[in-house]
């Protein structure tokens, strides 16, 4: 393995390591050990998972801004059709979002499988990068078909590490 295949390889295990924790953190905050589980549903889920992300993001020099903008491309290049292999086709329990949420992890994790699949088969590259993207499209489809406000979803986000950031300054 050369330096740059080494280098892909570690930013990738970075990467999956925050998908990872993503699941850690929804089943921490539900789990039946804590003195109080959290009552937590689908919009708490996409904090979690759309903080992980920018954090991470933030942390190795990703711009969010990039993966928004190449999401929006993509789907207006989709005009027209269903937004492809990022859609949300499942019925979804109106009863537990928790079980929803953790569908559309799983249908991620499974894109993130055949992107690696197909990338050995074919040769093309498969990056920490292109899993971003993957990420990030899942999430704001399944804020749409939630009918989530993502900008007041980034507001509440902004907020959360503002406190974080003043808690660890003080």
């Amino acid at each position: 393995m050369n330096d740059n295949e080494s280098d892909n390889q570690a930013r990738l295990d970075g990467f999956f390591d925050m998908f990872d924790s993503v699941e850690d953190d929804i089943a921490d905050l539900i789990s039946d050990e804590n003195e109080k589980p959290l009552e937590i549903g689908g919009y708490e889920c996409l904090i979690i998972a759309f903080s992980n992300m920018s954090i991470y993001c933030e942390n190795v020099g990703i711009p969010l801004k990039q993966i928004e903008g190449q999401y929006e491309e993509l789907k207006k290049s989709q005009t027209g059709e269903d937004f492809g292999a990022f859609t949300v086709y499942e019925a979804l329990d109106e009863n537990n979002e928790i079980v929803n949420f953790c569908k559309i992890l799983e249908r991620i994790e499974d894109s993130f499988s055949a992107l690696e699949k197909r990338s050995e088969k074919s040769g093309e590259n498969f990056d920490e990068w292109t899993c971003i993207l993957i990420m990030y499209s899942y999430l704001r489809n399944y804020c749409e078909k939630e009918e989530v406000d993502f900008e007041m979803l980034q507001k509440e986000i902004s907020r959360i590490h503002s406190e974080m950031d003043k808690d660890e300054s003080s």
